[in-house]
């Protein structure tokens, strides 16, 4: 995570020393000073769900999950926007994985059922869209980059106690720590208060053009895709 945020706050950094967008202020001085927000700039969360598969990879289902993360809109023009942001916590991966022995031939019966198993890979995103703004609509665009912290796969069982058992393995080592590809978004305004946003409601499709897998001998090209769909309001004004 380390790495993600040091990459968004360098990035702001370069676009407060750009010019008239942040009107010739600093990132310093913007966000620890009175003027931490304005109309030119304000900073947000952003949080959402997301469904993503691992395209590629020849087996397996989309894997839902929670995203979290801060955002920056910082105003270009009239109707155009730049928004990078850094998603903290980002989940992919896929279901219905096939199954990995125990090492206990007593235990893998239980594990055996593949509606229960997940591939599951941890880390931190930072995408940097250019948005158009149409009354209370966006559309945007713009690449992203992915960082990598943890892979596993997961096998789940229940017992008939109500108890739920866990078979996990370690593949990090497997993947690629770095992803990249692209971002399209459409987004509706839901609530505009005087001087600044508000609540925002985006719609997110995301697809890499990373080959994550460090073998493509194993299982050949395989990269990430998804939708998001998350909400945005400002924290600082």
């Amino acid at each position: 995570m380390k790495r993600g945020a040091f990459a968004f706050a360098l990035a702001l950094a370069l676009l407060a020393k750009s010019g008239p967008v942040l009107a010739q202020s600093s990132i310093v001085s913007q966000i620890a000073g009175d003027k931490a927000a304005s109309d030119k700039l304000n900073f947000g969360l952003k949080f959402g769900v997301s469904c993503s598969q691992l395209k590629g990879l020849g087996y397996g289902d989309r894997l839902g999950a929670f995203d979290f993360g801060l955002a920056a809109t910082i105003k270009l023009g009239r109707k155009l926007f730049l928004s990078p942001e850094l998603t903290l916590f980002s989940r992919k991966g896929a279901t219905e994985i096939p199954f990995v022995t125990t090492g206990d031939p007593a235990l893998d019966p239980y594990f055996a059922d593949p509606k229960k198993s997940a591939i599951v890979l941890d880390g931190q995103e930072i995408p940097v869209l250019v948005m158009y703004r149409l009354g209370r609509f966006e559309l945007g665009a713009g690449p992203f980059v992915g960082f990598l912290d943890s892979a596993s796969e997961r096998f789940r069982t229940e017992l008939g106690t109500g108890e739920e058992l866990l078979h996990a393995r370690d593949v990090t080592e497997a993947y690629r720590t770095f992803n990249y590809g692209l971002v399209f978004e459409a987004a509706w305004i839901i609530t505009m208060p005087r001087g600044g946003e508000g609540l925002v409601l985006h719609i997110r499709y995301q697809g890499g053009l990373a080959d994550i897998v460090k073998d493509p001998a194993v299982a050949g090209s395989v990269r990430t895709a998804g939708l998001q769909v998350f909400f945005s309001f400002p924290f600082i004004r």
